[in-house]
């Protein structure tokens, strides 16, 4: 699972701006970074405009858990299920193969997470998880025994978020893992390819012998 980090605060502290530009500066600095919302209104989510009647939201309503919609932007996944899940779970599920996942909203799940606060509004502090930090327009020094972050300086609060998570040199290496059963290749997603090869890293690395597991690996079941 990739590591992750929520956003929290009240309704229209400002969560969605700042995390926007924490998103593109860390792209900028070469992750792949996914991103999980809670919509905390009560009703399901809303198909976006000029999407009601069309195929997807045919199948929806047809009772299809998933459905994926494609197009020359990109992909926009719809899923029925998982609504009760943990962000962890629903990272596990969809973005395993990213560098990061950021979270917005999930106050109180159990999740290291930042407060945004509105200017002239006290935080939250809520509970669940551990909060890092709070974040304010032209934040600074400490509040209820936490760092503040200016969160007119987005490349500052990416910088937090990647020495917590211990990204800061960089996106982590990744390692090409190819897996043949009597000569017919798998297709491993990336998660379960990390998953191999951190595995058999981590045994090797305690071996006599192995050298520097770090390099390349090769092992033949026969």
């Amino acid at each position: 699972m990739p590591p992750m980090l929520g956003f929290c605060g009240a309704s229209n502290s400002g969560k969605t701006t700042l995390l926007s530009q924490v998103v593109a500066e860390l792209g900028r600095r070469g992750l792949a970074v996914g991103v999980l919302k809670h919509h905390g209104h009560g009703q399901p989510l809303p198909p976006p405009a000029g999407e009601r009647g069309k195929d997807t939201s045919r199948y929806q309503e047809a009772g299809a858990r998933r459905v994926a919609l494609v197009h020359a932007g990109g992909v926009r996944l719809v899923a029925t299920d998982g609504g009760q899940d943990s962000p962890g779970q629903l990272a596990r599920r969809y973005l395993a193969d990213l560098d990061l996942v950021l979270v917005e909203g999930f106050k109180t799940a159990r999740l290291d997470k930042i407060e945004v606060v509105a200017p002239g509004r006290e935080p939250l502090l809520p509970s669940g998880g551990r909060l890092l930090a709070l974040t304010r327009r032209g934040g600074s020094g400490v509040e209820a025994g936490l760092p503040v972050l200016d969160a007119d300086q987005p490349a500052a609060v990416a910088g937090f978020v990647l020495a917590h998570l211990g990204l800061a040199a960089g996106p982590p290496q990744r390692s090409r893992v190819g897996v043949w059963v009597d000569g017919v290749p798998l297709d491993l997603n990336p998660f379960v390819s990390r998953l191999v090869a951190q595995t058999l890293r981590g045994l090797l690395g305690r071996l006599k012998g192995a050298g520097d597991a770090a390099g390349r690996v090769e092992v033949r079941l026969d």
